[in-house]
């Protein structure tokens, strides 16, 4: 087959280098919206007339970094703008074509005020490489590489960009960092970096102490007041003291306030079963197990313990969890470990935070999960026929984070499990729908099994940390290969308050004492062994 460039034409290059002023701080770069500097189909894809059409679906894009832009792959067909209705069948053969990125970006969101804005880059622009050098290779590691140099060293990143049919250089600046940006998940960067992502979260916190309604209405409301909780405590604060004492106080009162409450946004009819509470009681059972861990509250842990009661009950008969009580989802079937594994970590908080917890019922759990696993100890979808065997990280992190919150890290199957988790801790790519949940589990695990596990993971995520920032302090959603081939992405339509906490549970979650920050209640480090 004949190379398909070998008739291109051949393009000058025309290096025009566009001035640029220095990046901005997110209080600064707040400070140019309200002067006028307009975002341009930021953060989804979408026109303003857009993102208000219920039928029109928020684009699944590559997030660039801290220069303030998102792209398509330009190699790639563009998914319809609008949504499709019914079931779609594929087969996710976990393969991610090394996760090397596009060899060509178009650009198809700008933040207002940041840098590249600023700097000139526009949308339909085409990023072919930056500073000369073509990303033959996939894009992800040049651009985190000149991102990470640009803060650290140099202050400016040169994106190599085709526009009009003429190859241009822009020349976006960022501001620099200092020495510490060179390892950005550790020390003072680590710190700044989570900084700013707390103070997103607060900004964006609504009156009621929760989110904006995304993906499945009240119960991912709850998820991501709980994320953004979880955030609050891992970055210091609790709800007596710290600077977000009065975010978590909100969020704990906006959760206890939603946990039994009915979700009207949910389909129903036609026989099927669309409960999807347990999420809601599973991730709360986390934020409420770890504020418990900061300080004495008997009421809140009333709470908790009526979470955990809850919890047991809706335990199947086979000892797994679905989605909600009532039987077979609306796709047919009803346990999925991703759940029973949140479970088992949410109950784990909760009886390190002196909770009763009904042992029939950590057993029945405990032995589900042991039977979908493989031989190396990785928990399986489910325990059902085509289920079983295909371990990934994410379910078997937060089952083996539950199993040493119960107190059972000397369990032989507890064992197994954390060996899983060691061999496998920045092997997300081989998760299921959330791309981001899995980084979350990762890395909460990475730090429960000390600085071996931590160095092993942030080899590996540093990079996609690095490209999921944003100047304005949010850390943002990415494309993969399941999404991809799905044309849909949950990280996406949970929005940018499940990415942002998340990262930053990540980054804050240090296995130490409360009063200093961390999620030692998640990492298990108060459980009796």
């Amino acid at each position: 087959m004949p190379n398909s460039n070998a008739h291109a034409p051949r393009l000058r290059a025309c290096w025009v280098l566009t001035a640029a002023l220095l990046a901005c701080s997110p209080s600064e770069l707040a400070a140019q919206r309200r002067r006028g500097a307009k975002s341009e189909n930021w953060p989804f894809g979408l026109s303003p007339a857009q993102a208000s059409d219920p039928m029109v679906q928020k684009r699944d894009l590559f997030n660039l970094g801290m220069i303030g832009a998102k792209a398509w792959d330009a190699t790639r067909k563009e998914p319809a703008a609008l949504r499709s209705s019914g079931r779609r069948q594929f087969r996710n053969d976990s393969k991610s074509d090394g996760d090397a990125g596009p060899t060509k970006l178009v650009v198809r969101a700008l933040l207002g005020g940041a840098p590249a804005q600023r700097a000139g880059l526009q949308l339909g622009d085409e990023i072919v490489g930056i500073g000369q050098q073509k990303f033959d290779k996939g894009c992800f590691q040049p651009f985190a590489d000149a991102l990470t140099k640009a803060e650290a060293e140099t202050g400016v990143v040169v994106l190599d960009v085709v526009r009009a049919g003429k190859q241009i250089a822009v020349a976006v600046k960022l501001k620099k960092g200092g020495k510490d940006f060179s390892e950005p998940t550790k020390g003072k960067a680590r710190d700044k970096i989570l900084a700013a992502a707390l103070q997103w979260l607060a900004e964006h916190q609504e009156g009621d102490g929760g989110y904006p309604a995304t993906l499945g209405g009240m119960n991912g409301r709850v998820v991501n007041a709980c994320l953004a909780g979880l955030a609050w405590l891992a970055g210091g604060s609790t709800a007596r003291a710290g600077k977000y004492r009065t975010n978590i106080h909100k969020a704990e009162e906006f959760v206890v306030r939603g946990l039994w409450a009915k979700d009207t946004s949910t389909p129903s009819g036609a026989g099927a079963n669309w409960d999807q509470s347990t999420w809601r009681l599973a991730y709360a059972s986390l934020f409420l197990g770890e504020l418990l861990q900061t300080g004495k509250n008997p009421k809140l842990r009333a709470t908790l313990q009526k979470i955990a009661d809850e919890l047991a009950a809706r335990q199947e008969v086979s000892g797994g969890y679905g989605h909600g009580p009532g039987g077979k989802n609306a796709l047919g079937y009803i346990e999925l470990n991703i759940l029973g594994a949140l479970v088992m970590s949410g109950l784990g908080q909760a009886k390190q935070a002196g909770c009763k917890i009904a042992d029939p019922a950590i057993q029945k759990l405990d032995a589900y999960l042991q039977a979908s696993a493989g031989e190396d100890g990785g928990v399986g979808y489910a325990d059902g026929p085509g289920q079983k065997g295909m371990g990934n990280i994410g379910r078997t992190a937060a089952a083996w984070l539950g199993a040493v919150g119960l107190g059972r890290r000397a369990d032989p199957w507890t064992k197994k499990m954390e060996g899983y988790v060691r061999a496998h801790v920045a092997d997300v790519m081989h998760g299921h729908a959330s791309l981001m949940q899995h980084i979350t589990l990762a890395g909460v695990a990475a730090k429960a099994l000390g600085s071996d596990a931590e160095a092993a993971f942030w080899k590996v995520m540093q990079r996609d940390m690095t490209l999921a920032r944003a100047p304005d302090g949010s850390l943002q959603s990415r494309p993969w290969h399941e999404s991809l081939l799905m044309e849909s992405n949950t990280d996406v339509s949970m929005g940018e308050v499940w990415t942002t906490a998340s990262w930053a549970i990540v980054l804050g979650a240090e296995a130490v004492k409360a009063k200093k920050g961390g999620l030692p209640g998640w990492c298990g480090k108060n459980s009796s062994q």
